[in-house]
C-alpha cells in the first residue's frame, strides 16, 4: 500500500513539474515571437531546469541565444538537443543557422540536409541550404535547392526572390524576371517591404531583354 501511495505521489509531482515547464515554455515562445529575447531566454532556461531531458527546449533556447548573438551558447544548446533527440528537425535547422553565422558553410549544409530529411514538408531547410550553397559559390546547387523549397511550398515567397537573384547572377535573365514577377504576385514585396526594389529590378531586366532582342 505504501509503495502504491509513493508511486502516485511521484506521478503527481512529475505532472506538476511538467505543467510548470510547459507554462514557462509557452511564455518563452510568446516572448520570442514578440522579440523579447532576454525574457524568452529566462523562461526557456527555467523550463530546462524543470525538465532537463526535453530536446525541444534546448532547440528553442538555442535559437534565442543565436538571435542574441551568443553563438557558442547556441551551438552548445543545439548539440544537446540533437543528442537528446537525434531526429528533431528543428534542432538541425537552428544549428544550421548558427553554423552559417560562424562561416562554417559545410557544417550548415550538413545540418540542413538532416533537417530536410527528418521534415521533408518544411521548405525552410531547402531555402537555407541554398543560401549556404551560394556562400560556397555553388549557384546551380542553390537554384536546385530554391526549386525544392518552392516544390514543397509553392507560395514560399522568399525562395522565389532568392532564386531570382541566383538566376540573375548565373545569367538567366528570363528566369530571374519570371521569379521576381511571381514573388510580387504572391505578395512578397508587401510582406517583406521590398516592393519598390523588386519593381526596379523587373524594369531593369525587361530593359536588358529588350536590348538583347533588338541589338
Amino acid at each position: 500500500m505504501r509503495k502504491m501511495v509513493m508511486e502516485m505521489l511521484d506521478k503527481v509531482r512529475t505532472t506538476v513539474v511538467r505543467s510548470r515547464a510547459d507554462s514557462r515554455s509557452h511564455r518563452g515562445h510568446t516572448h520570442l515571437v514578440r522579440g523579447a529575447l532576454a525574457e524568452a531566454l529566462a523562461d526557456y532556461s527555467q523550463a530546462i531546469r524543470l525538465t532537463p531531458d526535453a530536446a525541444e527546449l534546448y532547440a528553442r533556447r538555442g535559437l534565442v541565444r543565436y538571435k542574441l548573438g551568443d553563438l557558442s551558447g547556441a551551438l552548445e544548446d543545439l548539440d544537446e538537443a540533437v543528442r537528446l533527440d537525434p531526429i528533431l528537425s528543428q534542432a538541425y535547422l537552428n544549428r544550421g543557422l548558427v553554423n552559417y553565422a560562424l562561416g562554417q558553410f559545410g557544417d550548415a549544409i550538413a545540418d540542413y540536409n538532416l533537417a530536410a530529411y527528418y521534415d521533408p514538408t518544411n521548405p525552410t531547410p531547402y531555402n537555407n541550404r541554398a543560401l549556404a550553397d551560394e556562400a560556397q559559390g555553388s549557384l546551380r546547387a542553390a537554384i536546385a535547392d530554391y526549386s525544392d523549397a518552392i516544390r514543397v511550398k509553392p507560395d514560399y515567397t522568399m525562395a522565389y526572390v532568392n532564386r531570382a537573384n541566383a538566376r540573375h547572377d548565373l545569367g538567366d535573365l528570363r528566369g530571374a524576371l519570371s521569379d521576381f514577377r511571381q514573388y510580387l504576385a504572391l505578395g512578397g514585396g508587401r510582406q517583406h517591404g521590398d516592393q519598390a526594389r523588386v519593381e526596379d529590378a523587373i524594369a531593369h531586366l525587361e530593359a536588358q531583354l529588350r536590348k538583347h532582342a533588338h541589338p
